[in-house]
């Protein structure tokens, strides 16, 4: 992967294309809304996860960033707390980045009124980069890619918040986030596309997939290993399960898809 490094522990990942630039996923500006709902109480963290942002942009002298969708929680509209949020969210990141580009993702419902004039903003299918070595399509995930993408080198996404849940003999559970790298059978994937791929040069080689896990480490997830929830990116469904290979924050590799057993 010459055109860009996976920071595992950073849930981000170093872009390399013409300038040096981050890629995140699901901020969910506003979660702490949804816990107190639920009587739990926590501090906003909006500052703390751009304060972490810029952090990880100078340690890796990136200018550029990439959010590739789920920008606040609340789906449908935006309250006033999310204004304010959403508005002191990217003050902060304008200290640092010099482009930020979003992909609306499935929680941002006029995310583009609650923007800064000179952040980017890519609807839902996405945004196709070319660089030297490689082709990149980055998209949230909850929805299908452009055409184009038929041709790139790698489809990067985020949206499926995946975990791996890990039970004991006595019935005791842990869920632990993931990354999730794979490749997706380009032959059918080409199939979606039958009334657009006249005429295209189609690599014969598949397309790596990467799902990067949530940048807000609060927001839970979806086990990975219920089969019936890997399916939220429309995507999935295409994978090649047995070169699919599942890691731990850390970087740990953990095990195949193919090869995990489905919990009950």
């Amino acid at each position: 992967m010459r055109d860009l490094k996976i920071l595992f522990e950073d849930s981000a990942i170093l872009f390399n294309c013409k300038r040096r630039g981050l890629i995140v996923s699901d901020i969910h500006i506003g979660y702490e809304i949804e816990l107190v709902k639920k009587g739990i109480s926590l501090p906003p963290r909006t500052s703390a996860m751009a304060d972490r942002l810029v952090e990880i942009g100078k340690k890796h002298r990136a200018k550029s960033l990439f959010i590739l969708g789920d920008v606040k929680h609340k789906v449908a509209w935006a309250s006033s707390f999310d204004f304010f949020q959403v508005t002191t969210f990217f003050n902060r990141l304008n200290k640092w980045f010099k482009h930020i580009v979003v992909t609306v993702g499935n929680h941002d419902g006029g995310i583009k009124n609650l923007l800064p004039n000179d952040v980017e903003v890519v609807n839902s299918r996405g945004i196709c980069i070319k660089c030297k070595n490689s082709t990149f399509t980055l998209l949230h995930g909850n929805a299908w890619p452009k055409p184009e993408s038929l041709q790139t080198s790698y489809i990067v996404a985020g949206h499926g918040h995946y975990m791996i849940e890990l039970r004991d003999s006595v019935g005791l559970r842990m869920f632990e986030p993931v990354w999730l790298m794979g490749e997706i059978d380009r032959s059918r994937y080409a199939e979606v596309f039958m009334n657009y791929n006249q005429g295209l040069h189609i690599p014969k080689e598949n397309i790596k997939l990467i799902v990067l896990p949530a940048f807000n480490n609060i927001v839970g997830g979806i086990p990975i290993n219920k089969a019936v929830q890997r399916h939220s990116n429309p995507i999935m469904k295409y994978l090649k399960e047995e070169k699919t290979k599942l890691y731990l924050m850390d970087g740990t590799y953990l095990t195949t898809l193919s090869q995990i057993k489905e919990q009950e």
